[in-house]
């Protein structure tokens, strides 16, 4: 027993002994001797400026760290800014052992709350790239050069990344929580893990990327797979990188986020200036929600909300950035499976093909399958700096379901049939919405055949409803409208369209034919709108309208109804009926058959038959009733007499 205590004694004693020396060889390393000689490789390497503002202390612990304070690495001369990157502070891990032996070996580097700038100049030539120091070995040479550091892992803590792309002007910015990197030696994988958020959308992903020996060897494709979640939503990250003289290809892009999918291949080309993007992919399904968009801060958000507020118009007065199109040139050819759109609708079987060339943008061909039709067209935008953006916009849809389109334009009501054509040929130049309708050029059509229209409750607060009871009185004692066709013919020219009947409808009781002026200018409507009950339709109802009025802005339109020259109609009509025929002063309020001009065929355009106008009997000199003869008999009838 004594001999185990005085062993044990022993051996304490020299753990102490062990203990106290390397503490005491630890409190006497000085860490400024080791800056100078890494400061100097640096820049020898990069040719850029390290500077360490703060002071260098020497933290002991099993880890032990040295720790700069305020490090600055010199950007490019022609950078905008004069760190390529600063930190609060620099955390360096070295080992334990050949630091006792004076003997420095770099485990782990922390950046704490760094910016970082990247950006690329007029010539597409990024702050980052280096000119290679002379007699460089290369990549193997510089792994087994003695002295040179090996970095086992790289963290970032709170830090702040933005790129910024100096030929398109655009900007992306990412808020770095974590960054951290590690891998056991140059040859193995690295293991990552990120949160943060780029350009305000949250991103938490964890992964596995290639060896950083791969990615120093341009001949080899460099692997990354990491998976997580984008804006809340589970995403997953696949594709392989290649490098090559003056290429970045990205293959076998597979990318989940949500319900969404996406596979292909991206090309990223030198192109001088600008790089050349050649993008090809297709998605079994994409939803517009899954999308990780720019989220604004809560300030802008704010301030957008409020110029909406205070806005007149029911197309916005805010400007839409066109930045990203001048930013790079591109070639694509996109398929989608099932495209859902933000408000739910989908569309199947979306094909574009497009270029992209010094903020021109041109897509000669889209085409989907959608709203129970098909749809096809092509858009140019020309956003060349130096002048305002300029849209033109070619759209043919066909086969069209009513219904659907009804509820695209938030006007929920049951209908079976009335297959729909549309075409839309317009051009528009500006920077928001509202400039682009205000001078607005070309045409728009769309033609309805028959359906059946379910008639529900008049939401007497709603101006379209008040519109429809006055249009069509048969509609409050109809359990349904039968439309037989309706037409939108609209000539747009700096944006207003006249429209001389050239928008109607016909119902198996009435035509209606407009005429009036919609001013997209100042966003108001003046249309005058005229009802006629067809032939052979027994009046039905307490009242009708000669000339219905719809004006005013396009957020607060209002209805109203000539009330002498309706009172007018129904003296008419009662006349008409009490001669059991049309006389000379009901014919304005009564549609003609089918042979002659429908409001359907006159507002296409169409040349209509011409018609005789009917004819009395005046062989016995009788002459035509008047105006007063008529009124007289509605009123005899009226009274029983």
């Amino acid at each position: 027993m004594t001999s185990l205590r005085r062993n044990l004694g022993i051996a304490g004693g020299a753990l102490l002994l062990l203990g106290i020396g390397v503490a005491t060889a630890l409190f006497t390393v000085d860490p400024k001797p080791f800056v100078g000689p890494i400061l100097a490789r640096v820049k020898a390497a990069t040719g850029r400026d390290v500077t360490i503002g703060g002071d260098v202390t020497l933290r002991i612990g099993l880890a032990p760290k040295i720790v700069a304070g305020d490090v600055r690495v010199g950007n490019a001369p022609w950078g905008t800014g004069p760190d390529l990157l600063s930190a609060k502070e620099v955390q360096m891990q070295v080992a334990l052992l050949p630091l006792l032996r004076r003997h420095f070996e770099l485990v782990r580097l922390n950046l704490v709350e760094p910016t970082i700038t990247l950006e690329t100049n007029r010539d597409g030539r990024g702050n980052w790239e280096l000119p290679e120091a002379p007699g460089a070995a290369g990549a193997k040479g510089a792994e087994t050069s003695p002295g040179a550091p090996v970095i086992g892992e790289l963290a970032i803590t709170r830090g702040l990344l933005t790129y910024r792309d100096g030929a398109g002007g655009a900007e992306t910015r990412l808020v770095i929580d974590q960054l951290a990197l590690a891998a056991r030696n140059a040859k193995s994988p690295i293991e990552a893990e990120f949160r943060g958020a780029v350009d305000g959308t949250p991103v938490a992903l964890t992964g596995t990327l290639g060896p950083l020996a791969t990615l120093l060897e341009r001949s080899l494709a460099y692997p990354v797979a990491v998976k997580g979640e984008i804006a809340g939503r589970k995403a997953a990250v696949a594709v392989q990188v290649l490098r090559a003289d003056r290429l970045v290809s990205l293959q076998d892009i597979d990318v989940t986020v949500g319900s969404s999918s996406v596979k292909g291949r991206v090309d990223i080309r030198d192109d001088g200036a600008k790089s050349l993007w050649t993008v090809n992919l297709a998605s079994s399904a994409l939803n517009l929600d899954d999308l990780p968009v720019a989220r604004p801060t809560a300030p802008a958000a704010k301030a957008d909300a409020s110029r909406a507020a205070s806005s007149r118009f029911v197309f916005s007065e805010v400007a839409i950035s066109f930045d990203a199109l001048r930013a790079r040139n591109a070639n694509g050819d996109v398929t989608i499976g099932r495209l859902t759109l933000a408000d739910g609708r989908t569309l199947d079987r979306v094909h574009a093909r497009f270029t992209l060339r010094d903020g021109r943008l041109d897509a000669p061909m889209v085409q989907a399958s959608g709203y129970g039709g098909t749809i096809s067209g092509a858009v140019a935008v020309d956003a060349a700096r130096g002048r305002a953006p300029a849209i033109t916009l070619r759209l043919e849809g066909r086969d069209l379901d009513l219904a659907a389109l009804l509820a695209a334009a938030g006007v929920a009501r049951e209908v079976r049939g009335g297959k729909t054509a549309v075409a839309i040929d317009v051009r528009m130049h500006g920077e928001s919405p509202h400039q682009w309708m205000s001078g607005i050029d070309g045409h728009v059509r769309a033609v309805a055949g028959p359906a059946t229209l379910v008639n529900t409750r008049l939401d007497p607060a709603l101006a379209f409803d008040r519109l429809a009871e006055a249009v069509n009185p048969f509609r409050t004692v109809k359990p349904a409208t039968e439309l037989q066709c309706a037409v939108i013919r609209l000539p747009l020219a700096a944006g207003v369209a006249q429209i001389d009947r050239s928008i109607a409808m016909e119902t198996r009781e009435i035509d209606a034919s407009i005429s009036g002026t919609i001013d997209f200018r100042n966003e108001t409507i003046d249309l005058s709108i005229r009802p006629r009950v067809r032939q052979g339709i027994p009046i039905e109802i307490p009242q009708i309208a000669e000339l219905v009025r719809f004006r005013g802005s396009f957020a607060a339109p209002a209805v109203s109804v000539d009330a002498m020259a309706s009172a007018a109609a129904i003296a008419r009509i009662g006349a008409a009926i009490g001669t059991s025929g049309l006389s000379v002063l009901a014919e304005s309020i009564f549609a003609q058959g089918r042979a002659g001009a429908g409001a359907c065929d006159v507002a296409l355009g169409k040349p209509t038959p011409a018609t005789a106008p009917p004819t009395r009997d005046t062989s016995k000199g009788a002459s035509p009733p008047t105006g007063a003869d008529d009124l007289t008999r509605v009123l005899k009838g009226l009274l029983g007499r």
